[in-house]
């Protein structure tokens, strides 16, 4: 079929390694509006999204992922884009994921790399963590369920192959 998203949706890759470029406003803009009209449970929209560019902030992670995991956990990209929501619902994974995704093919639709990070939460729940989860304005029942890293390729992504056998109709 050819059809423009569809297109889009199948060129996306996940980009382990970024040039040190900022990406422009406008058009982290329009990723984050793309998040902003995610489908939600019930149409609550109990998730927020925290974008950050601010290098200070930045690197306050990317030293937290080094001294945490023993590596570069956001492959210096230049914007995190943290989407998070109330630890204890159960929809929080759920919407934010729907969030997550509409932004990763936004910025695909850009020509902005983009790439799932977990890691997040976890980082912020350290001791040096919470003192960072307190700077960024997020409490201990902010859940970050994933973080959307985007910028400039330093790579050339290639889209993997799909398992033939992954879809069933019957």
């Amino acid at each position: 079929m050819d059809n423009r998203v569809i297109k889009t949706i199948k060129a996306r890759t996940s980009t382990r390694s970024y040039l040190d470029k900022k990406v422009p406003l406008k058009k982290l803009q329009a990723v984050l509006e793309a998040g902003k009209y995610a489908p939600s449970a019930k149409n609550r929209q109990i998730c927020h999204i925290l974008a950050l560019r601010n290098k200070r902030y930045v690197s306050a992670l990317s030293k937290l992922a080094d001294e945490h995991l023993g590596r570069e956990a956001y492959y210096g990209a230049t914007t995190l884009i943290l989407v998070y929501g109330p630890r204890d619902d159960g929809f929080t994974i759920q919407d934010a994921t729907c969030i997550l995704q509409n932004m990763f093919i936004a910025a695909e639709s850009l020509n902005l790399a983009s790439c799932w990070i977990n890691q997040t939460d976890a980082l912020l729940n350290t001791k040096e963590g919470l003192k960072l989860r307190k700077k960024l304005g997020l409490n201990e029942n902010d859940y970050v369920v994933g973080t959307c890293i985007l910028g400039y390729t330093n790579q050339k992504g290639e889209v993997k192959p799909r398992k033939e056998d992954m879809i069933k109709i019957i």
